[in-house]
């Protein structure tokens, strides 16, 4: 067993982040699924599937091309490094949206696992905002620092979502 794997076991029997997951979960049912026409929307009943997979590529697809663009091509990119700095920041928040909606539908440790998912996808947003921020104050090389440290962090979250996908079949069907 992977290293990884390992890790998302650990996270799987993680008793101690239930009262936390609980009420994640419990304030998402009542905000994003008890709402039917909210749950159809954010559930995917008009993609065929849920929402959240597809959702979760721009935000991660605008960072990892930002962070391209600016470790190889320096000032050369630097607009199209911030816009898409930018549009992965903006477009996280309704990814974010549907992920907490699907969180919802989740218990025992398919929760815990969609916890520290949602936990390391949010850190990666605050890290890709800070770097955006830096880039504007023209502290570029802060910035790339944050947008690397945001890759990586994205990597593990994109892990853990993955996991919840295809191991545990959470988000398959609307």
């Amino acid at each position: 067993m992977s290293r990884a794997e390992q890790a998302v076991r650990r996270i799987e029997r993680a008793e101690g982040i239930d009262a936390l997951a609980d009420r994640v979960r419990a304030g998402a049912q009542d905000a994003l699924v008890a709402p039917p026409g909210l749950d159809r929307l954010l559930g995917g009943d008009w993609l065929g599937h849920r929402v959240h997979p597809v959702a979760a590529q721009v935000p991660l697809g605008a960072w990892l091309m930002a962070t391209l663009l600016d470790v190889t091509g320096s000032e050369k990119h630097a607009a199209a490094v911030d816009a898409l700095l930018l549009t992965g920041c903006l477009s996280a928040l309704p990814t974010a949206i549907t992920g907490a909606h699907d969180l919802a539908t989740t218990s025992g440790s398919e929760t815990r696992v969609a916890l520290v998912h949602a936990i390391a996808m949010d850190a990666t947003l605050a890290l890709f905002v800070t770097a955006l921020v830096k880039r504007r104050r023209g502290d570029r090389r802060a910035a790339r620092r944050l947008a690397l440290a945001g890759t990586a962090l994205a990597g593990a979250g994109a892990y853990l979502g993955g996991h919840l996908v295809f191991r545990m079949g959470v988000g398959v069907e609307p």
